[in-house]
């Protein structure tokens, strides 16, 4: 490309974090080779804060993003190797043009005790279709939206993983023996593991395994954590550094993430939903309407109500993707490329953690629930990649195309690149192959030509009639 200008900018302490700023409608890019469009700020490592460039108009930029809104601009910071996750917002000084930096919240993972091995934050500028999830029995889900979430993966260290290992390993053999001796006292009619009336979950069954995987969901304004799961994917401390590719995608308001479990010998396909609640089909009328928060805050607003669910994928996964369309209206559907060299989608309904253990009642037909199934199939003709081989993927990226039917997607980061072009809903807004365009265009062109003949003989009428 070619350099419009460049400039240099001294620091007194080192950089740890460029925050680019949008210019906004009051603030005009400047068109000529004199000035710099972009405006950023400058994070130090002592929490002190720089613009670039620096001129008036880009501290006048940042002065309007500071004092945008009832809470300000925040940023946060996250290091790996103290595991500190810090918020902190973007103040003015008094009585000084420059900004500094004032912490907000702060979550530490104890690097003693876990490590960080992967952050994800939500699809920049994904089209939300709707904030509501309408069910069978025409009652609503709310979607818990939040564009500050932030979903950190950690794994135990193996020095911590040993202390506590121990001490699950003896409480299932507690467990064990509580329930031999219990079991020969005295008779209980049970019913058999899993099962449940239709509908109803499974009984519910105590893990003793020690936890070595944690999925924590962070918000980035107000430092903490509205949500943390485990799991128990690994038997020895041996194979922590074996299973630590975790990828994960965040979409609206699902999580999905996935992990080689060290244990089962196959893959885990963990699935978080995030909901603020439910209004009954009752609830919303003409003359009356639940109490509704209009704006969201990190600072105020309640944590989520949070659904899972743990599936099981025969393949390997490196990379994780979610289809993006023009309007948001096709379903979703998630990509994952496996260990063979393969690009698959799944829909989202496979993955959806109130898919019911029992038989599915009227209301779950008619949302289009499916019965749960612990593995999740691999469809042939749901592989974008169908006969090429791509290798090591790294990364799935999407995004929307003209018609709301079509999504394009790329899979890169290793030596093979794939484009390919999804329809998560079919073709519902193009043409079918099939169709008869011959037809159509006989038909239209017999059209216009009645339109003229009428036209013309309504004119040789009129004539007549004006004589006569």
């Amino acid at each position: 490309g070619r350099i419009f200008s460049e400039d240099t900018s001294p620091v007194k302490a080192s950089i740890s974090q460029i925050v680019p700023l949008r210019t906004s409608s009051h603030q005009p890019h400047i068109h000529d080779s004199s000035g710099c469009r972009q405006v950023a700020l400058l994070v130090h490592s002592d929490n002190t804060v720089s613009v670039i460039p620096d001129t008036p108009r880009s501290h006048a930029v940042v002065e309007e993003a500071v004092a945008a809104g009832n809470n300000g601009l925040f940023v946060h910071s996250i290091d790996k190797h103290t595991g500190e996750f810090r918020s902190q917002i973007v103040s003015r000084k008094a009585e000084s043009d420059s900004f500094d930096l004032v912490t907000v919240g702060t979550t530490v993972f104890d690097p003693s005790q876990e490590k960080i091995i992967n952050v994800s934050y939500p699809r920049r500028g994904e089209v939300l279709q709707s904030p509501s999830t309408v069910l069978g029995d025409e009652s609503l889900l709310l979607k818990y939206l939040n564009p500050h979430l932030v979903v950190v993966v950690t794994e135990a260290t193996p020095t911590f993983f040993s202390e506590i290992k121990p001490a699950a390993d003896e409480e299932s053999a507690n467990r064990f023996y509580n329930s031999l001796s219990t079991g020969s006292s005295t008779q209980h009619m049970r019913k058999p593991l899993g099962a449940a009336k239709p509908g109803e979950g499974p009984p519910s069954v105590a893990n003793t395994a020690a936890p070595s995987l944690f999925i924590s969901l962070v918000d980035s304004v107000s430092g903490q954590i509205l949500h943390r799961v485990s799991h128990s994917h690994v038997d020895s401390a041996d194979e922590l550094s074996e299973a630590n590719n975790v990828p994960v995608v965040v979409s609206e308001n699902w999580v999905v993430y996935t992990f080689f479990n060290q244990r089962t010998r196959r893959t885990d396909v963990g699935v978080l939903t995030l909901h603020e609640g439910m209004i009954d089909k009752n609830g919303i009328t003409a003359f009356s309407a639940p109490e509704q928060e209009v704006t969201f805050s990190s600072l105020e607003s309640a944590k989520p109500i949070v659904l899972s669910r743990t599936f099981g994928l025969p393949k390997a996964v490196s990379a994780l993707g979610v289809t993006s369309t023009k309007a948001g209206i096709s379903s979703k559907q998630f990509m994952f490329a496996t260990g063979n060299d393969q690009v698959i989608s799944l829909d989202r309904r496979f993955l959806d953690p109130r898919r019911p253990n029992g038989d599915l009642k009227e209301s779950e037909k008619m949302e289009g629930l499916m019965k749960y199934a612990p593995m999740l199939p691999i469809i042939p003709f749901l592989t974008p990649s169908h006969v090429h081989e791509v290798s090591s993927v790294q990364s799935i990226a999407s995004a929307s195309a003209h018609v709301e039917s079509q999504s394009l997607m790329l899979a890169f980061g290793g030596p093979d690149i794939f484009f390919s072009r999804v329809s998560p809903s079919k073709g519902f807004d193009l043409l079918p192959d099939d169709f008869n365009r011959g037809l159509l265009t006989v038909v239209v062109v017999g059209l216009l030509v009645a339109l003229n003949v009428i036209q013309r003989m309504n004119k040789k009428k009129m004539v007549t009639s004006f004589w006569s």
